[in-house]
Formats: C-alpha cells, sequence, structure tokens
C-alpha cells in the first residue's frame, strides 16, 4: 500500500509562502522533500530532476557553451573528468555516452535497451530514445504515466512543426510504435489521431500561434492539465506529491523566462493546492 504525506501535502502552503513568488527554490523544495519522505519516495523525486542532468550533460556532451544548471542531481565537477565519473550518472546517460563514443548500441539483457532504429537519428533524437524508455520502465505510475505522454507529446508537437518546415519527420521522432508510424505515414491534418488524442485539436491551434510566449504558456497549460488528469484519485501520496513538484518545475521556468506568466503560474499552482485541499480561505 503507497506511503501517505497528510502532513507534508498539508503543509505545501506554507512552504509556497516562506518562499513566496519572488524568490521561489526548486533547491530549497527539494530539500524539504528529502527531510519528510521516506527515503523509496524521495528517489521517484529525484528522477524529476533527471531533466536538468540531460540539458547539461547535452550541453557538454554537444558542445553548447550554456550555463550550467544546478538543479541536477549530478554536481558540475564530475564533468570536468566525465570518463572518470561516468560511472556516478544515470544509467541511459551511461548507456547512450557508450553509444555515442561508438562502444554499443544497448547490451542485449539491458531492460532500457533502444533498439536500432529504422531510420538514421542524430544523436540528439537517440539521446531522447534512451531518458524516455528508461522513464518508461519506471515502477511509478506517476512517472511512467507522465513521461509516456510527455514523449507523445512531444512527438505530435515535432510532427506539427516538421510538416510545416517540410522536414522528414521519421528522422526527428523520439522510439517507435504505432503512434509514430502514424505521425510518419498520416497526410490528414490532425494525423487522423483526433478520435484517439483528446488533446490534439487544440495543440494544433497552439501550434498555429504566432506569439511565442503564448504559444509556450498554452502548451505548458494543455501539460498542467494531464498532470491534473494522471493524479485525479491520488490526494496524499506519492504520486500526488511528483505531480505538484512537475507544476513547480513549471512555475520555475516560467519565473525565469517571463515575471508575468510566472506569476500567473505560481498564483495557478497555490489555488490548485487550495482547490485539492480544501485549504482556508486566507490562504
Amino acid at each position: 500500500m503507497a506511503r501517505e504525506y497528510h502532513y507534508l501535502i498539508a503543509g505545501l502552503p506554507d512552504l509556497l509562502i516562506d518562499q513566496d513568488r519572488k524568490d521561489f527554490s526548486l533547491e530549497r523544495l527539494r530539500a524539504e522533500m528529502k527531510d519528510h519522505l521516506h527515503p523509496a519516495d524521495y528517489m521517484q523525486v529525484e528522477q524529476l530532476f533527471l531533466e536538468f542532468d540531460n540539458a547539461n550533460f547535452q550541453n557538454h556532451i554537444f558542445n553548447r557553451n550554456q550555463q550550467f544548471n544546478p538543479d541536477s542531481t549530478i554536481p558540475e565537477n564530475y564533468y570536468a573528468e566525465l570518463e572518470e565519473h561516468i560511472g556516478m550518472f544515470p544509467s541511459y546517460i551511461q548507456e547512450f555516452y557508450r553509444y555515442f563514443k561508438g562502444g554499443n548500441e544497448g547490451d542485449e539483457d539491458d531492460d532500457n535497451k533502444v533498439f536500432k532504429s529504422r531510420v538514421e537519428k542524430n544523436p540528439e533524437v537517440v539521446f531522447q530514445e534512451y531518458f524516455f524508455s528508461y522513464m518508461g520502465n519506471s515502477r511509478n505510475f506517476f512517472i511512467a504515466s507522465w513521461y509516456g505522454f510527455l514523449r507523445d507529446f512531444n512527438n505530435i508537437l515535432t510532427a506539427i512543426s516538421c510538416r510545416k518546415q517540410g522536414i522528414d519527420v521519421a528522422t526527428q521522432l523520439v522510439g517507435e510504435g504505432e503512434l509514430v508510424d502514424t505521425l510518419i505515414r498520416s497526410q490528414a491534418a490532425d494525423f487522423g489521431l483526433k478520435k484517439e488524442i483528446g488533446y490534439l485539436e487544440q495543440l494544433l491551434q497552439i501550434a498555429d500561434l504566432n506569439d511565442i510566449m503564448e504559444r509556450e504558456k498554452r502548451i505548458d497549460l494543455l501539460k498542467w492539465s494531464k498532470i491534473d488528469e494522471i493524479v485525479t484519485f491520488d490526494y496524499f501520496n506519492i504520486h500526488a506529491i511528483l505531480a505538484f513538484l512537475v507544476k513547480a518545475i513549471i512555475v520555475n521556468r516560467w519565473l525565469k523566462l517571463d515575471a508575468q506568466i510566472g506569476s500567473e503560474m505560481f498564483k495557478k499552482m497555490v489555488n490548485d493546492l487550495r482547490e485539492s485541499y480544501s485549504l482556508p480561505k486566507e490562504f
């Protein structure tokens, strides 16, 4: 039976009040989770921060010359001697690193193996295949569901963009399967997926927006709705906490990108907490 965290979840508003939107810190939020969660559950929290490791690792290996993101799980000094420290990285990064260096295509007994694609894909896409394969094998319901959705969501967005730009979509999609095959082959405006993908019509409309910030905001709001859908019947367990943290990561991104939108997202997160957990109105 899943552990429940009534006290921690009831205290989330206090964490937000203490930080406020102006000095909102994922690091402090993460530290609070580590202090209050069972170690096995906190390991699931760490999974959500792998996206920052992904950014840092790709920045290093693809020479992107971007600033190191401190919200990652792997410290910056490990990159100075990557060969020496690669064993400390998540398994999917280790596997990609061997692939990138020409060492293997994935071991035969590896549950997270990424099979050789039918088309040649650039290393950035292959890296995403390793990552989403790893997350899709998670035993945690929220993580497996969220990242499964995110892979499909990103693939649909990519297919829309490739169609507009006249780019071969087959080389840009992550993974394989029925959805990927449909996105590659379909000539229909909605890829023939309107009935299967409930958010597709909204996504097509959003993709047509010229205002980049507005487009990104609406994309994140669609994701936000999916988060709520995944945890519809989860109130005090680790799934509810993970859902809150994914929203917190979205809020943190917007606070850095655009103060006004970030403030709106922060208020939305607070309102969601109030509605979900019947918080006092004075909050």
